[in-house]
């Protein structure tokens, strides 16, 4: 595990009259804070069934986090994956030594679509099937980004008033939300068609988007979060914002001028929600999650190039 570092953004930062900092999570192994989650949770499989291997579904940075974790921990990760996913992030999965199986289906969506074929797989072939964000071990897992920054905040004598955390079914807020106290405000940060976690927060139960409407935000469209996810959030206090895919791509732009960091749009919508609503933040310290760096070098130079 990498300890990813806190870098200041001062655009950001002028922006609210506060200070701006942005973990980088595109950093950890494999490119995205999902490896943590992974990772513990195939320590604490059994010995059966590390010798039975698992079978997963995901878009993309929980594959490779998956991957690689099986890799080091020497457990067989079978992995579906929608057929849309990046090319890169595919590659990723199977770098690590994933058998890939792609998935064409798309209803009721192409997660669920995904999900089914996976649970479809686990069942003939024996293999243990893991949900890649509703489960209490992943969620324990993607903490571990909120304690690592927790120290790091120490370390230098700073508290935060603000987190920002990207949602796709909400392993990371709601880890986040477990390790910071009502001083510290939560956000669940998601993308506009696809704040099913917002829509849930705001009804007090589980609820789902919309979807369907065209974004590159591939990491981040669930329709609706995990169960154990909005049972913490519930309890914690968290607050939704959404963004939508412009808003991202501007994101990804500020990070790479300013801080060299490369960041997907998945991974940059926590600072795009900064940039959209900076009287929130104002005259606060706010910590972004830059959730994940895994992005097609050809579908990067068009963010960076456009205006």
């Amino acid at each position: 595990m990498r300890t990813t570092p806190l870098l200041k953004s001062d655009t950001l930062s002028e922006l609210i009259r506060g200070e701006v900092l942005i973990k980088a999570e595109s950093l950890q192994i494999t490119g995205a804070f999902k490896f943590r989650g992974a990772f513990y949770r195939l320590l604490n499989l059994t010995d059966c069934q590390k010798v039975q291997g698992v079978i997963a579904y995901s878009s993309g940075n929980f594959a490779a986090g998956l991957s690689a974790a099986g890799q080091l921990l020497d457990i067989p990760v079978k992995l579906v994956m929608p057929h849309d996913a990046p090319k890169s992030k595919i590659h990723n999965a199977r770098h690590y030594g994933a058998e890939v199986i792609l998935c064409h289906g798309k209803e009721p969506s192409r997660e669920e679509a995904a999900s089914d074929f996976a649970r479809k797989i686990a069942h003939d072939h024996g293999a243990v099937l893991l949900h890649p964000f509703d489960d209490n071990e992943i969620i324990i897992g993607q903490a571990s980004v909120a304690l690592e920054l927790q120290e790091q905040l120490a370390m230098t004598g700073k508290t935060c008033d603000h987190i920002l955390c990207p949602v796709g079914g909400g392993s990371l807020v709601a880890g986040s939300s477990l390790v910071f106290d009502s001083s510290t405000q939560v956000w669940a940060v998601e993308v506009d068609g696809y704040q099913g976690m917002g829509i849930s927060l705001e009804k007090g139960r589980r609820s789902r988007a919309k979807g369907h409407v065209l974004c590159d935000c591939d990491a981040l469209l669930s329709l609706e979060p995990g169960i154990a996810n909005l049972d913490i959030v519930l309890q914690t206090g968290v607050r939704g914002i959404t963004v939508n895919a412009q808003q991202a791509h501007d994101a990804v732009r500020l990070s790479f001028h300013e801080m060299n960091l490369v960041l997907e749009p998945s991974g940059a919508v926590a600072i795009a929600a900064i940039m959209k609503n900076p009287a929130l933040f104002e005259n606060k310290t706010v910590v972004a999650i830059g959730s994940g760096g895994n992005v097609d070098a050809e579908k990067y130079a068009s963010i960076l190039q456009a205006t």
